[in-house]
C-alpha cells in the first residue's frame, strides 16, 4: 500500500503505528520516572542531611554551653569544698576535652555564615575571660591554703600585689566574690546571649533550607505523581486501543463467522484488511453458491422455479396458516408444435410462456415448470375473491399467446384451480388435476375451479 495514499481515518490506524508509538511514550515516561526519582532521592537526602547539620549545630552550642557552665560549676565547687578533685575536673575540661573548641569546630564545618562564626567567637572570647577569672580565683584559693604542689596552669599565675597582701580568709573571700559578684553573672548572660543568637540563626538558616529544600522536593514528587498518572492514562490508552482495534474486532468476526455473515469492517488497518480480505472471499463464494443453488432450484430453459424446487416450497406452506390457491397449467396441445415447427420453436414458445407466467403473477407468487410443457403456480396473500382474479389472469395470458406478433405459433392454457384455506396440502394437486381435466374436457383455453360437485 502506498504510504501517500495511507487515509487512518479510511483504512485504520495500523497496530505497528500504536506499538511504535506507545513505546517511545512510555519510554519517555519511564526516564522522566527515573530522573524524578533520583532527584527525589537527592532532595530527601538533602532535607535529611539538613535535618542532621541542624540537630548537630544545636548539640554542639549547648555543648558549648554545658562546658562553660562545667567550668564555673566546678571551680565554685572548689571554693565552697575546698576540694583540688573539682580543680582537676576543671584543668581536664579546659586543657584535655576542650568542649568548647569541639563545639566551634562543629559549627565551622557546618555553617558558612559570618553571623554564626561571629557571635560563636564573641562567646567563646567571653568564656576564656571568665576562665582567666576562675582560675585566677583558684591561684587565690591555692595561696591562701598555702598548697605547695599547685598544677602549672595555676602556678603560671601570678597574683596582684594587692591580692598578695591579703590575709588566707580575705584571699578566699576575693576568690569567692570573683566567681558570684555581678560582673561574673553578666559575663554568663553574655555568653548565653551570644550562643542564643548562634542558635536563632542556625535555626532560621535550616528553616529557609528546609523550606526551599521541601517546596523544590515537593514539586519533584509532583513531577513523580504526574508521571505515574501519565504512565496509568499511557497504559489505560493502550488497554481501550487494543480493545477498540483489535479485540473488539476479532469479537465482531468470530460471531460473524459462526453466524455465516460478513465480517465488520472495523478496529485497525490489519483488522480491516483482514475483514476486507474475508467479506471479499466470502461475496465470491456466495456468488458461487447463489449461482450452483440457482441452476439447482431453477428450470435452465425458462428459468423458472424446478420441479425439486418447488416441492420443498411445498413442504413449507404446509406450516402456513394462511390461504393458498394451487394452479396446475397446460399448454393446449403442445405436441403438434412441436412436430410442426420443431423443438428450437417449441422451446421459444416455453421461454415465452414462462416469461407471461412471471409478469402476470406477483412476487409472492410461486411461478414453476413441473414438466415438459406442464408449469404450476401456487399463489398466496390474495383477497376474499381470489376466482375473480385468477380467472382475469388466465384470460389475459390466453389473449397475449394468441398475439403472434413475436413470429411464434398461437398457444393457449388450460389452467385447473384448487384453493385451500389453511395452507398446501397433498390433496390441492388431485384437485387441482381434476378441475384441469374439467377444463380439457370443456373446450380448453380457460380455467376450472375444483369444487365438490365436481369431484
Amino acid at each position: 500500500m502506498n504510504k501517500r495514499l495511507y487515509n487512518p481515518n479510511k483504512d485504520g490506524i495500523k497496530i505497528k503505528t500504536i506499538n511504535y508509538s506507545m513505546l517511545i511514550l512510555i519510554f519517555i515516561i519511564c526516564a522522566g520516572v527515573f530522573v524524578s526519582a533520583f532527584q527525589l532521592k537527592s532532595k530527601y537526602k538533602h532535607i535529611i542531611n539538613c535535618m542532621e547539620g541542624y540537630a548537630i549545630c544545636t548539640k554542639a552550642v549547648n555543648d558549648f554551653r554545658d562546658s562553660s557552665d562545667f567550668l564555673t560549676n566546678q571551680v565554685r565547687m572548689f571554693l565552697v569544698n575546698l576540694d583540688d578533685t573539682y580543680v582537676t575536673n576543671y584543668l581536664n575540661e579546659y586543657t584535655v576535652s576542650k568542649n568548647r573548641e569541639k563545639a566551634i569546630e562543629v559549627l565551622n564545618k557546618y555553617n558558612s555564615q559570618n553571623e554564626v562564626q561571629i557571635n560563636m567567637h564573641l562567646a567563646y572570647e567571653e568564656s576564656q575571660r571568665l576562665s582567666q577569672t576562675e582560675m585566677y580565683a583558684i591561684a587565690l584559693a591555692f595561696n591562701a591554703l598555702n598548697k605547695e604542689k599547685l598544677p602549672s596552669q595555676i602556678a603560671e599565675i601570678k597574683l596582684l600585689p594587692v591580692d598578695n597582701n591579703l590575709s588566707a580568709q580575705e584571699k578566699i573571700s576575693k576568690a569567692e566574690a570573683l566567681l558570684f559578684d555581678v560582673n561574673y553573672q553578666n559575663a554568663k548572660n553574655q555568653i548565653n546571649r551570644f550562643t542564643s543568637s548562634v542558635l536563632d540563626s542556625v535555626l532560621n538558616n535550616h528553616l529557609d533550607s528546609q523550606n526551599k529544600n521541601s517546596s523544590r522536593f515537593f514539586t519533584l514528587l509532583m513531577i513523580q505523581i504526574s508521571t505515574i498518572v501519565a504512565m496509568f492514562i499511557a497504559g489505560l490508552v493502550l488497554f481501550i486501543a487494543i480493545n477498540i482495534l483489535i479485540l473488539r474486532p476479532i469479537d465482531y468476526d468470530i460471531k460473524s463467522i459462526i453466524r455465516e455473515k460478513k465480517m465488520h469492517v472495523i478496529g485497525s488497518y490489519e483488522m480491516r484488511l483482514i475483514a476486507k480480505s474475508y467479506n471479499a472471499l466470502r461475496e465470491k463464494e456466495e456468488i458461487r453458491a447463489s449461482i450452483l443453488k440457482h441452476k439447482a432450484e431453477h428450470d435452465p430453459l425458462t428459468g423458472l422455479i424446478n420441479r425439486e424446487a418447488f416441492s420443498q416450497i411445498k413442504d413449507i406452506l404446509c406450516d402456513t396458516a394462511e390461504p393458498i390457491a394451487y394452479l396446475i397449467i397446460d399448454i393446449d396441445f403442445f405436441k403438434s408444435v412441436n412436430d410442426k415447427y420443431g423443438h428450437p420453436i417449441g422451446d421459444a414458445v416455453l421461454k415465452k410462456i414462462a416469461g407471461i407466467l412471471s409478469e402476470q403473477f406477483r412476487n409472492t407468487d410461486y411461478v414453476a415448470r413441473i414438466g415438459g410443457d406442464e408449469f404450476a403456480v401456487i399463489m398466496t396473500k390474495f383477497g376474499d375473491s381470489p376466482e375473480i382474479v385468477i380467472q382475469r389472469k388466465i384470460e389475459t395470458i390466453n389473449k397475449l399467446l394468441q398475439n403472434v406478433g413475436d413470429g411464434l405459433p398461437e398457444v393457449s392454457l388450460s389452467v385447473g384451480v384448487a384453493i385451500s384455506s389453511m395452507g398446501y396440502n397433498a390433496a390441492l394437486e388431485n384437485q387441482a388435476d381434476k378441475a384441469l381435466y374439467h377444463v380439457k374436457k370443456g373446450g380448453r383455453c380457460n380455467c376450472s375451479f375444483y369444487t365438490l360437485q365436481r369431484a
